[in-house]
């Protein structure tokens, strides 16, 4: 069979080839847990497990690997795996992913309004995101 299974290693359109984001991590896990499960894939260019104002992670990490054919190896082979006894939800991560972009859509989720969604960005509350003029 030609290119059946080809639909898999598309990457679909706005998501990175090579950068993985992880969630529902366990706050016991570590950077080097995270390096760990994509060590056997590739080279892994970059490991981030973004932290709060108080030492602890976010609950989630980015993996970025070298290339697009070892990024998804790894979300293929670690689909469903678990960590220190939760299911990580593991996907690519969308191109401008950053610790900002997940923050507003992690504000969005809670009906708390452009103020809480300002206090989810670590911003004074009276301070106005975008100032248009």
């Amino acid at each position: 069979g030609g290119d059946d299974s080809g639909d898999k290693t598309k990457v679909p359109k706005g998501f990175s080839a090579t950068k993985i984001v992880v969630r529902n991590v366990a706050f016991e896990a570590t950077k080097r847990d995270i390096q760990k499960l994509f060590n056997p894939f590739g080279t892994l260019k970059s490991c981030r497990l973004p932290k709060k104002f108080d030492g602890n992670h976010r609950g989630f990490a980015f993996a970025e690997l070298a290339t697009k054919r070892e990024a998804t190896a790894a979300l293929e082979a670690l689909r469903g795996t678990h960590l220190y006894g939760r299911r990580l939800t593991i996907e690519r991560a969308e191109e401008g992913d950053d610790v900002a972009a997940l923050r507003e859509k992690t504000a969005a989720h809670f009906d708390a309004g452009s103020a809480g969604a300002s206090a989810a960005a670590g911003e004074p509350i009276a301070k106005r995101r975008k100032q248009q003029r």
